[in-house]
């Protein structure tokens, strides 16, 4: 009896704790326009930001600065892609980085400057905002450019010449579509911006209604085409939140619901004012007497509303959402019906340290960090809207990675306080230890080598690897590929993986990359006598005809194929070394260059223990019977398990240089296919674990926000070993900010900026942003060559900007930071080193050796640094004063532009993968 009593108590607590996600009505608030009045008198379309966010309720502009509105135009910058020997990309994210659309002939963003017409890309800031509305809300960079300004607000004649946030390709200063070819200011006076669309996450889809729309048109489909295809790709940008209002309800005073608006409508589509702006018809039966609307609202967003932007994992990640398709079905007979959709966990139910219980029906189970508060809690006005993330294939605020992490398999089933283990083991390492017993698995080890044998599993595997199995792109099989990522514990583990293989064309002289624009002017669209569309390849100097190609339509543009013989290849490669020529660039060599840009992570869609892979699945069996502790390399993970990139009609495009092969685990065969073998890419992705084509894991460049902790946990986060405990004695405020990379070279991983959070530092850093570059070799020169001692440390160039990118280089109000540099000396005296310091990498000088707090020297239980005060962002590095020749920690590469180097680690790599590849060649031989 008790049992049961306890049981109803714990269903009647998961339901009540789901309410969470149900619509509620929210307070009944007057909707308004861009200039505060109420649109039922203006008439014009609603304002997400005056209505939402001038009542003093929301924090609108913090909100839109979380990572999914930004997507990289806070961390944009035109040298950005230079600095990670990718010119051609401005961020890391959907907005300036590798476009998730386009195959391998991406749109691609223009940069800030320009000098000219041919210098501009693909697309200005407006351009993007036609291309990609249907994945994007609106909002950070839909509504302001790369200095934090909104678009509308900058007066037209400041802007310079074909600024990439105020003029665009392929429209006129009318904003109205013409030819490629053409570059022209965007009126963002005229089409607005993009606001927030606070209802694509807060409205529940499955409410979408009107009853004036044809009874064979979908409500959720009418508002994406109307948002999309009537507004946005027509520059009519401030409409496009007012989309979803023409599906959506108000509830009226006598509880009936009111649709609030709808678009005025001819045979041609929207009609339009004689401004050439749509006409709204507000419905004033949707407001109360007060001017107000009810409406309800989801508190989190539900699996509809994630998948609206998400879907693409479809095809990517053969991930489907965490809606009703996800869950598990069962014949009359209780049989599982096998569906690639599901996911094991869908339905169950997790409770939470604090007593709170969700069942996992929806993507907020893992990604909200507030999902798990006490259901009586007040509303969090002003949740900065950061869904909690991992180490994702998307390079996006690495400095957010697990801070705070996602719900994941090890917290759950192990690090929880009360870890869910369904098997009732008293861990996760015994129920899989027992596991294994049971099925014959450890047969021939001995008993005292079981559990070792097991955590090796644990600290190399990961869970998703082995229990994630049958991923399919919209029924069609997906090739899981593994590699190994760092995770949270900092661990190096196999992951599952679908590689996103593409290619991109470049000048291998200079690195300068053809963008979409130059590589479609060599093309012409033409038809046969058959009707049937084909490409013409023109020389775009001559207009000399030198072959033709394939051309296919796809999501709405027309898409040109790569030539199929060996002379089709070198046709196309003379036409873009013309494209090269035209743009000045003396003795062109144009050459395709196959990559990865990313590695879609597979994080969903678990399987029963059951399907999960097998020992046989990695490891042979030997004559005895037991398991080989040696990878086979028949397995999944071996050597003779691979994946075709792509077939070439002729491998002398790759023996001549005209294709290069951009990964080590490539591999060119006769035939000329392109293929990657698990063996390899293991080895190649433990030397560098990145991913995505950035090569976040060992970057010599790495970005991101101070971050805020309690006293304790900010000394721990700087790893200051032995020091520590004397922090309390420079450090004097209760809360810290602290500047700490988890990605990059070696050297940045262990560098740390610690800062006092006072009522000073706090307004300045909360959104400043922080940079750690590595010198590259000219730096390193010049500061070896400065006479003040061999260097002992990489040289470190530390950069601060403001939201607007003005550069912030003194503290304010004569504050100070703590700086924590890595070194390699043996030494602790402070008197046998010089801390050198420079503005510009060209001059040093060295700094007071009171600045110096501590000096730990390198030993085997500690890495060695020096940790000083500086009240400035600058250059700095570490020198031995008795050594006058250089002993340097040498950069990775030599970027003009001082920011390419590595801190050691990196010169090595190419080394390493020479003997290796030395060794694996005299192998097969």
């Amino acid at each position: 009896m008790f049992r049961l009593f306890f049981l109803l108590i714990i269903f009647t607590q998961a339901v009540q704790a789901n309410s969470l996600d149900n619509p509620v009505a929210h307070p009944a608030v007057p909707l308004l326009d861009e200039g505060g009045q109420h649109v039922l008198n203006s008439k014009k379309p609603y304002s997400p930001k005056t209505s939402c966010g001038t009542s003093g309720c929301h924090d609108y502009d913090s909100i839109t600065h979380s990572y999914h509105f930004e997507t990289g135009r806070d961390e944009a910058s035109d040298d950005f892609g230079a600095m990670r020997q990718l010119p051609q990309l401005v961020s890391p994210g959907y907005y300036g980085g590798y476009n998730c659309m386009g195959g391998s002939n991406p749109d691609i963003l223009a940069k800030k400057q320009n000098a000219n017409n041919a210098d501009f890309a693909d697309h200005g800031s407006a351009g993007l905002v036609m291309r990609c509305i249907g994945c994007h809300s609106g909002g950070g960079w839909m509504e302001k450019d790369r200095n934090n300004r909104r678009y509308d607000s900058v007066e037209p004649s400041t802007v310079n010449a074909f600024d990439g946030d105020y003029y665009n390709r392929g429209t006129d200063s009318n904003n109205q579509t013409v030819d490629s070819s053409v570059v022209s200011q965007w009126d963002w006076q005229k089409s607005g911006v993009v606001e927030a669309d606070c209802f694509l996450c807060h409205y529940r889809f499955a409410d979408l209604k009107n009853a004036q729309l044809p009874a064979d048109t979908e409500a959720y489909d009418h508002f994406r085409d109307v948002r999309s295809d009537e507004l946005a790709e027509k520059g009519l940008f401030r409409y496009v939140s007012s989309a979803i209002l023409e599906v959506m309800t108000s509830q009226s005073a006598d509880g009936a619901e009111q649709s609030l608006l709808n678009f005025e409508r001819d045979d041609n589509g929207l009609k339009l004012d004689g401004n050439g702006n749509p006409i709204i018809n507000w419905n004033a039966a949707a407001f109360d007497e007060n001017g107000k609307a009810t409406i309800s609202m989801l508190r989190y967003p539900n699996n509809d509303n994630c998948m609206m932007c998400h879907r693409t994992s479809n095809s990517r990640r053969g991930f489907y959402g965490f809606g009703e398709k996800t869950a598990m079905e069962t014949d009359a007979e209780g049989i599982y019906q096998e569906d690639y959709q599901d996911d094991v966990h869908y339905g169950k139910t997790w409770t939470e340290a604090n007593g709170e219980i969700r069942e996992i029906k929806n993507c907020n189970a893992c990604h909200s960090e507030s999902y798990y508060r006490p259901s009586f809690s007040n509303v969090d006005l002003d949740n900065p809207h950061q869904i909690l993330k991992g180490n994702s294939d998307m390079d996006v605020r690495n400095d957010l990675d697990y801070h705070p992490a996602p719900k994941s398999c090890v917290y759950c089933h192990q690090e929880a306080q009360n870890p869910s283990i369904p098997s009732g083991h008293s861990s996760l390492l015994e129920a899989h230890k027992e596991l294994w017993k049971a099925s014959g698995d450890m047969s021939g080890y001995s008993s005292n080598s079981l559990n070792r044998i097991t955590q090796t599993h644990f600290d190399i595997v990961s869970c998703e690897a082995c229990h994630i199995t049958n991923k399919k792109s919209r029924g069609q099989n997906i090739q899981i590929m593994y590699r190994y990522r760092r995770s949270e514990d900092g661990k190096l583990k196999i992951i599952p993986y679908n590689p996103r293989q593409r290619y991109y064309w470049k000048d291998n002289n200079t690195g300068y990359m053809l963008n979409q624009t130059e590589r479609n002017s060599v093309f012409s669209l033409e038809t046969d006598d058959q009707g049937n569309k084909y490409g013409s390849l023109n020389n775009p100097t001559t207009n000399a005809v030198l072959g033709t190609v394939g051309a296919r339509m796809s999501h709405g543009s027309w898409r040109f194929d790569d030539p199929e013989t060996y002379d089709g290849f070198m046709a196309l490669k003379s036409a873009y070394d013309a494209v090269l020529a035209e743009k000045g660039i003396a003795n062109p060599n144009a050459v395709m260059v196959w990559t990865e840009s990313n590695y879609y992570v597979m994080s969903h869609n678990t399987r029963l223990a059951v399907d999960s892979l097998q020992c046989e699945n990695c490891h042979e069996r030997k004559q005895n019977g037991s398991f080989s502790a040696l990878i086979s390399p028949n397995s999944i993970l071996g050597a003779n398990s691979f994946k075709q990139l792509t077939k070439l009609p002729d491998r002398r495009l790759v023996d001549e240089g005209i294709v290069i092969l951009d990964k080590p685990s490539m591999k060119l065969q006769a035939d000329g296919t392109v293929t990657q073998n698990m063996d390899d890419i293991l080895y190649e992705s433990k030397v560098n674990p990145s991913m995505s084509i950035l090569n976040a894991a060992r970057a010599s460049v790495i970005a991101g926000n101070m971050r805020r902790y309690a006293f304790a946990d900010g000394i721990v986060a700087a790893e200051l070993g032995s020091y520590s405990n004397e922090m309390g004695n420079h450090l004097l405020t209760p809360e810290l900010y602290i500047f700490k990379p988890e990605s990059g070279d070696n050297a940045l991983r262990t560098m740390a900026i610690l800062m006092e959070l006072n009522s000073v530092n706090e307004p300045v850093f909360a959104t400043t942003q922080i940079q750690a570059i590595l010198g590259d070799n000219n730096t390193i020169d010049n500061a070896t060559q400065s006479g003040n001692g061999g260097l002992v440390s990489a040289v470190f160039n530390l950069q601060a900007s403001y939201a607007n990118g003005q550069a912030l280089t003194q503290l304010p109000a004569g504050g100070q930071m703590l700086i924590k540099l890595p070194f390699d000396y043996d030494n602790a005296e402070r008197d046998k080193i010089n801390l050198l310091a420079s503005t510009d990498g060209k001059q040093w000088s060295i700094l007071d050796s009171t600045n110096i707090v501590f000096v730990q020297p390198q030993t085997d239980a500690e890495a060695g640094y020096v940790l000083f005060w500086s009240d400035k962002f600058a250059y700095f590095t570490v020198a031995n004063k008795a050594v006058a020749a250089p002993v340097v920690v040498a950069s990775a590469s030599d970027n003009s532009g001082g920011s390419g180097g590595g801190g050691g680690s990196v010169l090595y790599l190419p080394i390493l993968l020479l003997l290796w590849w030395g060794f694996r060649y005299l192998q097969q031989k």
